[in-house]
């Protein structure tokens, strides 16, 4: 009997205008695996990952996770399946303490009803509290206990970004979608990132889809590589093979190879 595919995107089309974002995209991510989208910018990277969380509707292909067609669902749809997401351009509630902003990732997992939290008692108060502790977990595994009562405005760059991946791990997925979550880290901060994907993998068992255009830290944790140009794939592989593939080489490097 053939093994059923984890996560796999098949013939994935969508178009703006004149612009052919994605053409015919097809690419699988393996369970336990960290999995790199690389290219140029405008490749397509980021049109995937918001085609894979509803954000954007495709024009054509399908999305299958765990066996299921999930390309047609509503984005909260998605999230309570098991998929969930960080964004290129950091999406938190600026007023809002870091706790209220990683609690809003536990709302996939509500199992009461809207007059249940309106009056909090019972199951509601003992949901919230899990709810907290998940948090506090994951706070203290990103290093944000100095910053869990602070509001977002209050907070530097890159402890936003460690925010934002927080809230995505609160909703306890199968599959995590990281946009770009190096950008404008400095090295520490990529390096600590480095440190905690590779922990999200192997303590917490998450499969993880990431965009990113730090080759470094494409090399040291990911698994496997697909690389874009123009909304096509060009190479697929190890990311130590894909960067020295030619028509990768002379798309994403801008070198002829």
């Amino acid at each position: 009997m053939r093994e059923r595919q984890f996560f796999s995107v098949q013939n994935l089309s969508i178009r703006f205008g004149g612009i052919q974002a994605l053409k015919d995209v097809s690419l699988e991510v393996k369970p336990g695996s960290i999995h790199a989208l690389i290219g140029p910018n405008g490749a397509g990277k980021t049109t995937i990952l918001n085609c894979i969380s509803r954000v954007y509707k495709a024009d054509g292909g399908t999305v299958v996770f765990k066996g299921e067609d999930v390309s047609r669902l509503k984005p909260h749809q998605v999230v309570s399946r098991g998929i969930s997401r960080t964004f290129q351009n950091i999406e938190l509630f600026s007023n809002m303490t870091v706790m209220d902003n990683i609690l809003l990732g536990r709302h996939s997992k509500r199992q009461t009803s809207l007059l249940n939290d309106a009056l909090f008692w019972g199951k509601s108060q003992r949901q919230e509290m899990q709810f907290r502790e998940r948090v506090e977990e994951i706070i203290d595994f990103l290093d944000l206990q100095a910053y869990r009562n602070l509001p977002i405005s209050r907070i530097p760059y890159g402890v936003q970004k460690n925010v934002e991946l927080a809230r995505a791990l609160a909703a306890e997925p199968d599959l995590l979608l990281l946009d770009e979550p190096s950008s404008g880290l400095n090295v520490e901060e990529t390096q600590d990132l480095a440190f905690w994907i590779e922990d999200i993998k192997e303590d917490f068992g998450i499969t993880i889809l990431l965009v990113e255009h730090d080759m470094r830290l494409v090399m040291d944790v990911c698994d496997a590589a697909t690389a874009f140009n123009y909304g096509s794939v060009l190479a697929y592989g190890t990311p130590a093979d894909v960067v020295k593939d030619p028509e990768v080489v002379k798309a994403y490097l801008g070198e002829e190879g």
